[in-house]
């Protein structure tokens, strides 16, 4: 018979409907994330922590050129907000999407752009986690690999790596994210907020 352990996790300034990832040390880093080591022994102790916010810059025009070259991107079938919960997995390819255009809004700079798509996303069209990372993403907290992405968009990093470690998250997450980035950039050069 397996011993069964149990463990509760609180954190301080954290609403009711959180919801809080277990990590691998090697982990994305999401901005509801909590690193274990590879033998997690209780009492859980916060070794370290990281800012999940995605800065405010401004891109690089070249960066964002050879970004845009980017043609292996999937599509949706309607409009990001209307795809909220279309596809498989935890995080659907629209949530994806969703998430994708939210940062990049965040890090122009484009908060009215930001709040009218999470305003117009039906948050029980998706999971509840997938949604929790939707509200986060309005918020320009997201995963490491997307940080890095804006970053590196913006002339801080190499685009190269950024889009390699993007792509290979998750299933088809990073895919799909991507695809959210280059829709923002483009809804960017026809509105300013």
């Amino acid at each position: 018979m397996t011993e069964v352990v149990a463990a509760s996790l609180a954190l301080r300034d954290a609403s009711n409907d959180s919801i809080i990832i277990l990590e691998p040390c090697n982990g994305p880093r999401f901005p509801n994330g909590v690193i274990a080591d590879s033998q997690v022994v209780l009492p859980l102790k916060a070794r370290r922590w990281w800012d999940p916010n995605c800065p405010v810059c401004e891109f690089d025009e070249q960066n964002v050129s050879d970004f845009l070259g980017q043609t292996n991107l999937p599509t949706l079938p309607l409009s990001p907000e209307a795809c909220v919960g279309w596809g498989p997995g935890l995080t659907p390819g629209g949530d994806d999407v969703v998430m994708g255009m939210l940062t990049t809004f965040h890090a122009l700079g484009m908060k009215n752009s930001a709040l009218d798509l999470y305003q117009a996303c039906d948050h029980r069209a998706t999971t509840e986690y997938s949604f929790t990372l939707i509200r986060y993403a309005h918020k320009g907290q997201v995963a490491r690999p997307v940080v890095r992405l804006m970053e590196a968009l913006a002339g801080f990093g190499d685009l190269g790596t950024a889009i390699e470690s993007l792509s290979n998250f998750g299933a088809t997450s990073g895919l799909y994210l991507m695809e959210g980035v280059r829709r923002a950039i483009n809804a960017s050069h026809r509105r300013t907020d």
